[in-house]
């Protein structure tokens, strides 16, 4: 049987045997992007209609979405009836989380991240590396910016950032300090009010030998904050400069400042659901 994959961190694909099916133009994407964010569930036509054509009223809303369907369904050929389903409530899209780009994203991070509080550095490093590839961009971008589509799309944003700065604790963790210093210093470049990416980048340049730059950005972060958030740093990274300046022997072991800040990673791989709660059919 052919494998499908429906992808929707980034543009909407969908692969065949790894093949990418064209879509035959905006509006079937976009059926098909509402579709794979109700998780399975059936949506309504009207429910449809509004991701297709927004909010303004619409003449047999029924009728028009049937057109889309049927458009997707040409283009998705012979596997159509695989993939999609009619039933009383409206239409669903049956796939499992596993043939799904952010299924297989949130398995694989939430396993990386939970490999990492057990300790198992190496496992952590390689399920992390396997997922974070996945992304390719904004999730459900065909979507627009409703409440509900921008409050699923946080949450997979903030998984990725998550997953972005435990792979370089783990990394730090499995001894690969120059690789992870390497990353962190692009990392606090691209998100600079994210706190722990700056406590590992110190953490991995002291343990490189180089106390003196990771002190260094530490204070370039409190200038950071100060002047573009108006705070101060948060007591992690006042502990960990207070470490720094007293040679404490203890960062240069897989110790409790590196995993530490994995605890409120593992918080939200524990209450993280693959698929959001959408509108579906009454």
């Amino acid at each position: 049987m052919e494998m499908i994959m429906c992808r929707v961190l980034g543009p909407i694909e969908v692969e065949i045997d790894s093949v990418p099916i064209d879509l035959r133009g905006a509006r079937p994407r976009q059926l098909l992007a509402a579709l794979s964010f109700a998780a399975g569930a059936s949506v309504s036509n009207e429910a449809l209609a509004e991701y297709l054509w927004g909010r303004s009223a619409l003449d047999q809303p029924s009728a028009k979405v049937r057109v889309v369907v049927h458009r997707l369904r040409a283009a998705l050929g012979p596997h159509a009836d695989r993939i999609l389903e009619l039933d009383r409530c409206g239409y669903r899209l049956v796939l499992p989380p596993e043939h799904t780009d952010h299924g297989q994203f949130a398995d694989l991070i939430g396993a990386g991240i939970r490999a990492s509080l057990d300790g198992r550095a190496a496992e952590a490093v390689a399920m992390l590396r396997a997922g974070l590839p996945l992304w390719r961009g904004q999730p459900w971008v065909e979507l627009g910016d409703s409440p509900e589509v921008l409050g699923a799309r946080a949450k997979l944003v903030e998984l990725r950032e998550l997953a972005i700065e435990e792979l370089q604790a783990a990394r730090l963790a499995c001894g690969d300090t120059a690789e992870a210093v390497a990353a962190l210093s692009e990392a606090v470049i691209q998100a600079p009010y994210r706190e722990r990416r700056w406590e590992l980048l110190a953490v991995g340049l002291f343990r490189s030998g180089r106390q003196a730059d990771a002190l260094a950005e530490l204070r370039k972060v409190r200038q950071v904050l100060r002047e573009e958030v108006g705070v101060e740093p948060g007591p992690a990274l006042r502990e960990l400069e207070r470490r720094l300046l007293d040679h404490d022997p203890g960062l240069l072991l897989r110790d409790a400042s590196i995993q530490a800040g994995s605890r409120a990673a593992g918080n939200l791989v524990r209450g993280f659901r693959t698929y959001p709660a959408t509108r579906q059919a009454s």
